[in-house]
């Protein structure tokens, strides 16, 4: 709190109360939500579908690059900024930030919020020497991802909400931000496309359990395709069991994992070690016993299989979807 004058009120730093900031607490929502706009495809796809169409002509994509921040606010509080991308202008050296606040209810102070967060990046890129104070600064796109049910009808620009009177009205600051309300987004003609955003999106507009594990499914055997978006995949896979699969008393599967190129695989697998494991079987049987050969062999044939997956990457939680087996056999078993 910092003290005024007799003639001027105390300002007080304000704190924002639980109900108003638990999105920016939640452990099995924002980190899995806030990993998927930490890639680079990711926030380069959300770029071309929901900014300006001709941003994309004047900015090089390939340049984004992440750059997050660690700001002090005026309670003292270390606060991490949520995401902050970066990207080059043209043919020249400014650079344009994005600046991503992540939210699941609408929040009257984010008008405010959003004035704050710009002026701290700011201080912050002189402080650390990124600008110098003389030079201009860089841009900065303020950016509200909100997915809530409730209509979101906070302001979009904190001008709409300062009362001054008319003859001191141009001290008014404009600070305007973009709000992409995901759950009332049209999507269907980005996601003909790939749009990897969009079909983030998608995923949360899912009216059932079967458009979601559909459309889940169509996204990830296309980015099966791409090794390049392998982790993202993954980063899907952790979304989906701790974001969309809310209900555990309903079995959704998880179209992350697996995949149908894997499943070919096992399958593959099967057919050939159950092969092998019949004539081993055959050839044991000759010698010690028929049963106890061809058990050995189906044994033995499982274990390759096991010890296959793993080999690809699988961790075990996958491959006891898989197979049906539970973690502790196939851990005793590789």
């Amino acid at each position: 709190m910092f003290k005024g004058s007799k003639n001027t009120p105390a300002l007080t730093a304000y704190s924002y109360p639980p109900s108003d900031r638990d999105f920016h607490n939640m452990p099995d929502f924002d980190h899995p939500y806030k990993r998927l706009f930490s890639h680079q495809k990711m926030m380069a796809d959300f770029i071309r579908g929901f900014l300006n169409s001709e941003l994309t002509e004047i900015c090089d994509l390939n340049t984004l690059e992440r750059c997050n921040g660690s700001y002090v606010t005026d309670d003292l509080r270390e606060r991490e900024d949520d995401l902050i991308w970066r990207l080059r202008w043209g043919d020249r050296t400014l650079v344009l930030y994005l600046l991503i606040e992540f939210q699941n209810q609408p929040d009257p102070t984010m008008p405010v919020r959003i004035m704050s967060y710009m002026a701290l990046l700011w201080q912050d890129l002189i402080r650390t020497g990124v600008i110098v104070p003389t030079g201009p600064l860089p841009g900065i796109i303020p950016v509200v991802l909100y997915n809530g049910e409730t209509p979101w009808t906070v302001p979009h620009d904190i001008r709409d909400t300062i009362m001054m009177p008319e003859p001191v009205i141009h001290f008014r600051p404009s600070v305007p931000y973009l709000l992409i309300d995901e759950l009332r987004l049209s999507l269907h003609h980005l996601i003909e496309v790939r749009n990897l955003a969009a079909c983030l999106f998608a995923l949360e507009q899912s009216s059932g359990s079967k458009e979601l594990n559909e459309l889940g499914a169509k996204l990830n055997e296309w980015m099966e395709t791409e090794p390049t978006l392998q982790s993202m995949r993954r980063d899907f896979s952790l979304f989906f069991e701790s974001s969309l699969k809310r209900d555990e008393e309903i079995l959704i599967p998880n179209p992350f994992r697996g995949g149908t190129m894997l499943a070919e695989k096992v399958n593959r697998w099967i057919a050939e070690y159950k092969a092998e494991g019949k004539a081993e079987g055959k050839a044991e049987g000759k010698a010690e016993g028929k049963a106890e050969g061809m058990a050995e062999g189906r044994f033995e044939e499982r274990v390759t299989i096991l010890r296959r997956m793993k080999q690809t990457g699988m961790s075990i939680a996958d491959i006891a979807q898989v197979t049906g087996l539970s973690e502790d056999e196939i851990k005793h078993m590789i």
